[in-house]
């Protein structure tokens, strides 16, 4: 997949309760505060979702919350929703 000048790819990993992980990729576009609060606001429906359901080019995916141990999304969307503490740094021990 590849972004133009204006958009940007965001990469989502799953990581399962039964230790295997799933990568999804899309474009978001680096657009007006109003379009980066969206995607805020976006990602957050879609981990309140049970199930979450992700559309593929070719099929729909449907995973049941219950399975997902932790969600990834990097890069850090600019625009966050309420409630998010930042900024962290992780602590390797």
């Amino acid at each position: 997949m590849q972004a133009s000048n204006q958009e940007r790819i965001i990469n989502l990993t799953i990581h399962y309760t039964n230790g295997k992980q799933q990568h999804f990729e899309f474009i978001a576009p680096e657009g007006t505060v109003g379009e980066q609060a969206t995607l805020g606001t976006r990602l957050q429906k879609m981990l309140a979702a049970d199930p979450i359901i992700i559309e593929l080019a070719d099929k729909l995916v449907v995973i049941p919350v219950h399975t997902i141990q932790t969600i990834e999304i990097s890069p850090v969307p600019p625009k966050l929703p309420e409630g998010v503490i930042h900024p962290m740094r992780e602590i390797k021990k």
